[in-house]
């Protein structure tokens, strides 16, 4: 691999307990979905904190499933590991390698290779060190300089009960944390409001690793 060198470099030196970072299947089979309340674009804000998304494909015969083709396969061995168990929607998710090495292109895919909303296109190492399972925390970045906490909560709270939110700024950049009950709401937040607008800017969520909000924490 390539860019196995800089992702063990991203990771400290190492990789990840449980990451092999050998695996080269790249299309994952996402299961116990809910069917109502989950499309393409929210997988795709959930997958892509974990390598660049080429295309998704909800199934029709199997509207609780979907298949999700990453960059490579070591973003894909991330994907399955970090995610598989999460509750999304009142589900507990089950995420596997697909047998499928790749999702054929169609009508009925999603193409996202060319997204500028992918995480990975700039900074991939960087970004690497970041992915983690869901959390109750989601930083937030990219926001408009003169937002307010208010604003934040009030984009946010419909996904779940806010115990705690920080506004601060990181090289001139405003950015914010914002604490959930537990990690399905923040797992909700992120694949909602990840790449919408507030206050004219689109706004970027991933989960943050901190347990706490501390005064001077950022």
């Amino acid at each position: 691999m390539a860019n196995a060198a800089a992702i063990a470099a991203a990771f400290g030196g190492g990789l990840p307990p449980g990451i092999s970072g050998t695996n080269d299947r790249c299309t994952v089979l996402v299961s116990n979905l809910n069917p109502d309340r989950i499309d393409e674009d929210k997988l795709f804000n959930l997958f892509s904190l974990y390598g660049n998304i080429v295309r998704i494909k909800l199934l029709r015969n199997k509207p609780d499933h979907a298949l999700v083709q990453m960059g490579d396969g070591f973003q894909a061995e991330l994907a399955v590991h970090f995610l598989k168990g999460a509750m999304l929607f009142g589900k507990r998710l089950e995420v596997n390698f697909s047998k499928h090495p790749n999702i054929t292109q169609g009508t009925d895919t999603h193409e996202y290779m060319n997204s500028n909303l992918n995480r990975f296109n700039r900074h991939a190492a960087k970004n690497y060190r970041y992915c983690c399972s869901p959390t109750k925390m989601v930083h937030l970045s990219t926001l408009p300089q003169d937002v307010t906490e208010e604003e934040i909560v009030n984009h946010l709270a419909e996904h779940g009960t806010i115990v705690n939110t920080k506004l601060f700024e990181m090289n001139g950049k405003k950015q914010a944390l914002v604490m959930f009950e537990n990690e399905e709401q923040a797992t909700e937040a992120l694949v909602s409001k990840h790449a919408t607008s507030l206050g004219g800017s689109i706004i970027r969520i991933s989960f943050s690793q901190l347990q706490t909000i501390r005064e001077n924490s950022q």
